[in-house]
């Protein structure tokens, strides 16, 4: 199963109506949205596969993790440019 993680040293704060996330990986700054910001807070508890990140989302949003799982899969590309999460696969996963 493909969970995904948080890179160590990303840091997280906002910035007026968007989030700025500094990435240790790349030494770079992004600027996300609200959904990409969340991803990282919930990832910040651990890794955990995009399910899983939905349903968390969901909970807090009161909307479903299905109507939740285009939005979330779109986020991960533009985490993982930015140097922010990694996928961890199966044999990785436990290693963490």
């Amino acid at each position: 199963m493909l969970r995904y993680a948080r890179t160590e040293g990303a840091l997280v704060e906002a910035v007026g109506p968007v989030w700025a996330a500094f990435s240790a990986t790349t030494g770079e700054t992004s600027l996300l949205n609200d959904e990409s910001a969340a991803i990282l807070e919930i990832l910040a508890m651990g890794p955990a596969p995009s399910h899983l990140v939905c349903d968390m989302l969901a909970s807090d949003s009161g909307g479903t993790a299905e109507s939740l799982s285009d939005l979330v899969e779109q986020c991960w590309l533009q985490l993982i440019d930015a140097g922010l999460v990694r996928e961890l696969h199966e044999a990785a996963a436990h290693a963490v």
